[in-house]
């Protein structure tokens, strides 16, 4: 069932943010992706903004986010405790008109359009990998942010994506990406086993350079807004390996059809370069640290999408997977050590079998 659109509550917001004379002249949904909160676009009257849009938080959703281990207690919602920290550091993301998530559950933000920079990519292909480049300058900006000024007072600071929770997406890719896909229950000693095969992948998680991190870099949570590349879906920011952003942006989905290998390589330049213009030169061994996370996050997206479509009834997730199979698979390939896990998933995840 379509949860009700909260108009009254919406607004007393715009109030709230634009004055008495404020109008809400029309309420309209927007299209929405893995998230549990809701969007919708507000056309306004009264107001010195023509339109705005309305974060709907989900029930019991203050202090948390959409990935697992993202339920820390806060004083303020992540989401809105991130926008000021990037904010502040130079960093584009939505303006916020009003934090009423406390009291309302909702957030009043900028309308930064629909123009993500997958779709404009996608709308010019040839300019994708200066489109992608320019969102390797925004990481690297966001990650010396990270490094020159921690901040105690934002939750994103006080989490750590470490082998604990990497190990907890690699069972999530079990309990989905298998059991889900199957109808089946695996045999403890089975999952054990898989997981325990797959475990080299998580070495960047359990050792070596880390920074802050945006945890969902991809081409579909950056908006082209006025010439600027605007940052969403901040919300599960945390402590992570320096490449895990990167891995996600440059393998994410169907990223593959608009990058090819030389363009990734290039892009990997790029990040080093600029990290090291920065005073942030990428420390010994990124190459290793860079496919362990591509791996890591390729596994635990085939399961959050089985998870998506099957368990929760959103559609056209399925769909991507031919795209993120070929991403593990090739990871697989160029991680020896995980040969055993390979092996111990292909029977259920034919895709990733090295004659697929």
């Amino acid at each position: 069932m379509v949860a009700s659109i909260p108009r009254d509550d919406i607004a007393r917001v715009v109030r709230a943010a634009f004055g008495p004379a404020a109008r809400v002249r029309a309420v309209e949904p927007l299209v929405g992706d893995a998230s549990s909160r809701r969007y919708l676009r507000v056309r306004l009257e009264g107001t010195g903004s023509a339109t705005a849009t309305v974060m709907v938080l989900a029930e019991g959703r203050f202090t948390g986010g959409d990935e697992l281990g993202a339920g820390t207690p806060s004083a303020a919602l992540p989401f809105v405790a991130m926008a000021h920290y990037l904010a502040r550091h130079g960093l584009r993301v939505p303006t916020i008109y009003c934090d009423a998530s406390r009291e309302r559950g909702l957030v009043l933000l900028e309308d930064i359009g629909d123009t993500t920079l997958w779709t404009a990519a996608v709308g010019a292909p040839h300019t994708a990998r200066e489109r992608f480049g320019a969102a390797v300058d925004v990481l690297v900006a966001l990650q010396a942010a990270g490094a020159r000024d921690p901040d105690p007072a934002c939750p994103a600071f006080a989490r750590r994506f470490d082998a604990a929770l990497a190990r907890a997406e690699i069972e999530h890719f079990v309990d989905h990406g298998i059991e889900t896909r199957h109808g089946i229950r695996l045999p403890a000693s089975d999952r054990t086993a898989i997981v325990d095969a797959l475990a080299p992948c998580l070495r960047p998680f359990a050792s070596g350079p880390t920074n802050l991190s945006h945890r969902d870099y991809m081409a579909w949570n950056l908006h082209e807004h006025h010439g600027e590349l605007v940052v969403i879906d901040f919300q599960d920011a945390l402590i992570a390996p320096d490449a895990f952003d990167l891995a996600q942006l440059l393998t994410d989905r169907t990223t593959s059809t608009l990058l090819d290998a030389a363009d990734v390589r290039a892009l990997i330049d790029r990040f080093a370069d600029r990290r090291a213009e920065a005073g942030l030169p990428i420390a010994p061994g990124f190459e290793e640290r860079y496919e362990r996370c591509v791996l890591q996050h390729a596994l635990k997206v085939i399961g959050r999408f089985y998870l998506l479509e099957v368990v929760q009834g959103k559609p056209g997730y399925l769909a991507y997977l031919p795209a993120v199979y070929a991403v593990a698979r090739r990871a697989l390939g160029a991680l020896p050590d995980c040969r055993r896990g390979a092996e111990l998933v292909a029977p259920w995840v034919p895709e990733l079998g090295a004659q697929a």
